[in-house]
């Protein structure tokens, strides 16, 4: 069951990516907005959610908390970098994170590392900077910056995660919390800045397409993390991360349909037969070199 649950919760995280994307090119670039009328739907489900499970309050908390804010400015960068990139290229950016959480494990958590990961790493940066030099319409060193700042705002985040775990304090604990402290500061930000306030007030008037898509979003993200900690539970780390990087070819294939069935909301994402056989053969060779990372 765990190649279903690890597909299942690909494609939904695929979708989030996508639709993020739609909403930044159609109705909203600010990235305070958009985390603001998401967090609506969010902490919806968070308040309902210790009906299910079982939550404690230890010193964990604070921390977890702390380093949800990691994540959310990890999200407003991602937001930003969508104005300027297409969908699929920004999934480099996990591969980078997934090479630095790798090295984070070696230095921190006293993790293996081996010269068939560092093989996989070498692997990654050729794909990465063969994706930036033949598909760079912000310019190569502008997007490599993009996709590397990116993994950087959000390893905090992970690594509080791993540490956390590896505590035994609990994934729905860590979960619940990290992002009960992430939402609560999305929602907050436009009561202390009016100009953010005003722009989301006039956005959710105009229509409600824009906060069905949200909706989605959240329910996608929700849904992506539920069936990521069932394939972990039922199979082996390094399985199910080498099934999740086929993540950038699905976002290619949404975004794709998305252009011909809704062609007045596509996401912004460049599929000329030059642009898609520049990313199948970059996120090939990254792919390759995440499943020698994952095995190694």
């Amino acid at each position: 069951m765990w190649l279903l649950f690890t597909l299942i919760s690909t494609l939904m995280w695929a979708f989030v990516n996508v639709l993020d994307s739609l909403i930044v090119r159609n109705y909203e670039k600010n990235p305070f907005v958009l985390m603001w009328c998401q967090s609506f739907f969010s902490l919806l489900v968070l308040a309902v959610l210790p009906l299910w499970i079982d939550l404690s309050f230890s010193s964990w908390v604070p921390f977890l908390m702390l380093f949800g804010v990691a994540a959310f400015l990890g999200d407003l960068w991602f937001f930003k970098i969508l104005r300027h990139i297409d969908v699929s290229v920004t999934n480099a950016a996990w591969a980078i994170h997934s090479l630095l959480a790798s090295v984070a494990g070696f230095l921190i958590f006293q993790e293996s590392w081996t010269l068939l990961q560092t093989g996989g790493a070498m692997m990654i940066l050729a794909g990465i900077l063969l994706l930036s030099f033949l598909h760079h319409s912000e310019g190569i060193g502008r997007t490599l910056g993009f996709l590397v700042s990116l993994a950087f705002l959000y390893l905090p985040y992970y690594i509080m995660k791993k540490a956390a775990i590896d505590a035994n304090v609990g994934i729905a604990n860590v979960f619940f919390w990290m992002l009960l402290g992430r939402e609560l500061l999305a929602f907050s930000v436009p009561w202390f800045v009016p100009s953010v306030r005003r722009s989301a007030v006039k956005v959710l008037r105009s229509g409600w397409s824009f906060s069905l898509f949200n909706g989605v979003v959240i329910l996608c993200f929700l849904l992506g993390e539920l069936f990521g900690a069932y394939a972990y539970e039922t199979g082996t780390i390094s399985l199910v991360s080498i099934v999740s990087d086929i993540q950038p070819f699905i976002v290619m294939g949404l975004a794709w349909l998305f252009v011909r069935l809704l062609p007045a909301r596509a996401p912004r994402e460049l599929l000329t037969m030059q642009s898609v056989r520049v990313k199948l053969i970059s996120f090939s060779i990254v792919f390759g070199g995440l499943a020698l990372l994952a095995f190694g």
